[in-house]
């Protein structure tokens, strides 16, 4: 019994997808498997006149808000330079400590992924927040790109912005502390 005939006793049709010529549905799930155990999380491929995406969700960190964005148009991007590395064995000092010290009740909300920080929608956009303004639980106090995804950042808390701790359009790490806010 030859395979076309097994597959239509289980019930499984062999079709195209996009009309005459495609792909077939075995092809896709190929394109799926390849995926699999990846960072890509899409690809699309053209055959023939027609397209397919396959596409899978990589879960956000907890508190993000995903959002497809065009770039900006003009946008400059400041030159980034690394940070010379440590001598072995010396402690390192990120400033962390002297935020701690001159807000003592703040909490600081920091970066859940690595990309750069934008403190506004579009560069010619207000901030979502400044230095002093009251935010709620779930508000947006700014964007991380990564992948040429624009991530909302929200607070977790309501309180008052007493600091941030980062320019706009430069690059963030996970983990580096954005914001202190310190409760109403």
């Amino acid at each position: 019994m030859n395979n076309d005939n097994a597959a239509a006793r289980r019930g499984i049709e062999k079709r195209k997808v996009s009309g005459e010529s495609g792909m077939d549905l075995k092809e896709i799930r190929q394109l799926v498997k390849m995926l699999e155990g990846t960072d890509v999380s899409e690809i699309e491929v053209e055959r023939d006149g027609a397209k397919v995406r396959v596409a899978r969700a990589l879960g956000p960190a907890p508190g993000t808000t995903m959002v497809a964005m065009a770039p900006p148009a003009a946008a400059p991007m400041p030159a980034y330079a690394p940070a010379a590395p440590a001598a072995m064995g010396a402690p390192v000092d990120d400033g962390a400590g002297s935020h701690a010290a001159a807000f003592p009740n703040a909490t600081a909300v920091t970066s859940p992924m690595v990309g750069t920080y934008y403190k506004s929608p579009s560069p010619d956009a207000a901030p979502f927040v400044k230095e002093g303004d009251v935010v709620e639980k779930g508000q947006t106090l700014c964007i991380i790109e990564a992948m040429k995804l624009m991530n909302e950042i929200e607070a977790e808390q309501s309180g008052r912005i007493v600091k941030i701790l980062v320019d706009n359009a430069t690059p963030v790490e996970f983990g580096e502390e954005l914001f202190l806010i310190e409760p109403v």
